[in-house]
């Protein structure tokens, strides 16, 4: 990003405006309640519109099944009323982290079904944590085995993703191979609500859901990730399909004088140090109280003026005519539609 400013910078900015010196460290309490002021104007600037220099674009990788392969067997054993399984491949296969859990950016929640169970062959199971040595795999779940189980056969699915704490919200998800739909959901909604038995049916993405917080299956059940934006998929991947989207980015929180405030155009950091000098003024500066509502309500409309500039032209194919005059290969004529959630190549 070609903008850059660091936190030492931005709150020596707000000293200035407050009449105070400078600092080189945030060692006084009156330092780190201008960092937090800095902070909080950033988000509600940031967060309260879909400013253009903030949408991203990214790759994610979706996670196959995993079943036994030819000539090898994965088999399931559990004891009614537990929460604890225990999963084995025979056949030369064993077990990578990957399989049970994710890790850095690739973050998912692992499902298993006891598919050769009597009674329950199609009812996932949620896997909360889990540790694997070779040839096993040693399962928490989120609910209790409803039967007795032992050696039935068993596979792995990852339909449920966890995106990373950048990402504020999905604006658009493609496949460069086949078209998909984009849908917002209720953040309330549980997995298993919105795809019943997912598991039926597996393939090439067809619809990606995007909607409230949840964590991902962990490696320890002493760690304790926190929520994560989730992005879900139906039918179930069959292969490790790419998906490209783009997103309304959230910057980390500033807290160290190194700490930089990346892509933010200079005019819209003006309106951030704006804000945060007023807070401070109504903090420690004993300024009048309609004169900070005023000073905030004048700053809000700047942001809002300031946002209209910023925001572009509506999105739109024009036919071109080539440069002899001739009609071949002039192009389309669709327009395409502002907000669309229908992406694909």
């Amino acid at each position: 990003m070609g903008f850059s400013v660091t936190a030492l910078s931005l709150v020596n900015r707000v000293n200035r405006r407050r009449r105070m010196p400078d600092v080189t460290s945030f060692s006084a309490t009156e330092d780190l309640a201008t960092l937090d002021a800095l902070n909080t104007a950033t988000e509600e600037v940031l967060s309260s519109k879909r400013w253009e220099f903030d949408i991203r674009r990214a790759q994610m990788t979706l996670r196959p099944r995993l079943q036994a392969a030819t000539g090898e067997t994965m088999a399931v054993s559990a004891t009614k009323g537990e929460t604890t399984a225990t999963l084995t491949r025979s056949g030369g296969s064993v077990f990578v982290e990957a399989d049970i859990y994710g890790s850095g950016s690739d973050l998912y929640v692992t499902r298993f079904l006891a598919t050769g169970a009597s009674s329950f062959p199609n009812t996932a199971f949620r896997v909360l944590n889990g540790t694997r040595a070779g040839s096993l795999a040693a399962l928490t779940l989120a609910t209790p085995m409803p039967e007795t189980v032992a050696g039935v056969s068993a596979e792995l699915f990852y339909a449920e993703y966890m995106l990373p704490d950048t990402v504020r919200s999905v604006l658009r998800v493609t496949h460069q191979d086949d078209p998909v739909t984009l849908e917002q959901v209720d953040p309330t909604v549980e997995f298993e609500e919105l795809y019943p038995r997912p598991q039926i049916e597996y393939g090439t993405p067809q619809v990606i859901s995007i909607g409230g917080h949840d964590t991902h299956t962990i490696v320890s059940e002493g760690d304790s990730p926190d929520p994560a934006l989730r992005l879900m998929v139906w039918p179930v991947p069959d292969e490790a399909y790419v998906l490209d989207y783009t997103y309304h980015y959230r910057h980390a929180e500033l807290a160290a004088t190194t700490d930089t405030l990346q892509g933010v155009p200079p005019n819209v950091i003006d309106m951030i140090v704006d804000l945060a000098a007023i807070s401070m003024k109504a903090f420690y500066d004993d300024a009048d109280s309609s004169s900070i509502a005023r000073y905030r309500a004048m700053a809000m409309d700047s942001v809002e003026n300031m946002h209209q500039r910023h925001g572009g032209m509506f999105a739109e194919r024009k036919r071109i005519g080539n440069w002899d005059g001739s009609a071949r290969g002039q192009g389309s004529d669709s327009r395409v539609s502002r907000g669309r959630l229908i992406g694909g190549s």
